[in-house]
């Protein structure tokens, strides 16, 4: 065997490998965004085979040379795709673990992880993490089920994403508690947003006939306090709220509520 008959036969079988697999990925119908990649590899595999073809021919070089630089080119376009929608179907992976499936707020975990970050920050400026637990919330759940349970969560999560400002997170704790962090807040800001987010809550729930309210606590840091210590204050601010009669905010280290 030649060299030359040896490279075409080696060309030939990629050719063939390619293809099937190409077909069974167009075939599975699981992942579209990888069609186009794998139907250029089809292609590609198909333009192999001409350039093998080709080459072995007299007179046939300039013929075979344009099938070689077409193959070349459809792979690598298939693989830039292939590159792309792996990074794309990556991120939404990623997009997806760190959201709560119900609301579409940050979960626990990211919640807590973006926050000890930002309070890490070197000369930041003064924020503040609020604690909401909604009031009468399971009395819903028991009594017009699930389904109506969480088009409640998703009118709470409206309500506080769209008093929020650009640079603030907000995030389900789990079960009818929401957290939020408000970045580079004083006292009076926080409050005041706070506040709106509490009545707004009380509004929205109350003409979807639900009735849900919210207790707040807040507490906002001075320098050097770290997440959990600013998460237990809230949680302590929450507590005295709870007891007094929900529906409430307080601040925490005051001595009655806010709201």
């Amino acid at each position: 065997m030649t060299v030359q008959t040896f490279v075409m036969s080696a060309d030939l079988a990629i050719a063939i490998s390619l293809a099937a697999v190409s077909i069974t990925a167009l075939r599975s119908g699981r992942r579209p965004r990888h069609m186009r990649s794998w139907l250029l590899f089809a292609v590609g595999s198909l333009t192999l085979v001409a350039h093998s073809a080709l080459d072995g021919l007299a007179g046939q070089a300039d013929a075979a040379a344009l099938f070689e630089l077409l193959t070349l080119a459809l792979f690598a376009t298939g693989f830039v795709l292939l590159y792309g929608s792996e990074r794309d179907q990556l991120r939404d992976i990623e997009t997806r673990a760190e959201h709560d499936i119900t609301t579409g707020l940050l979960n626990r975990e990211a919640f807590h992880r973006a926050v000890a970050a930002l309070l890490h920050r070197p000369n930041r400026s003064p924020a503040a993490i609020a604690v909401v637990d909604l009031d009468g919330f399971k009395a819903v759940n028991d009594s017009r089920g699930h389904p109506t349970g969480d088009k409640v969560l998703e009118l709470v999560a409206s309500a506080i994403r769209a008093n929020l400002r650009p640079r603030d997170l907000a995030g389900r704790y789990g079960g009818d508690e929401f957290v939020v962090y408000l970045d580079a807040c004083d006292v009076e800001n926080a409050l005041r947003i706070m506040e709106r987010i509490r009545a707004v809550v009380a509004g929205i729930t109350r003409a979807s006939g639900t009735a849900v309210t919210a207790s707040v606590g807040l507490a906002v840091s001075s320098e050097g306090e770290g997440f959990d210590e600013l998460l237990q204050d809230a949680d302590l601010a929450l507590l005295e709220v709870k007891r007094e009669g929900k529906d409430q905010l307080r601040l925490a280290g005051a001595t009655r509520p806010a709201g």
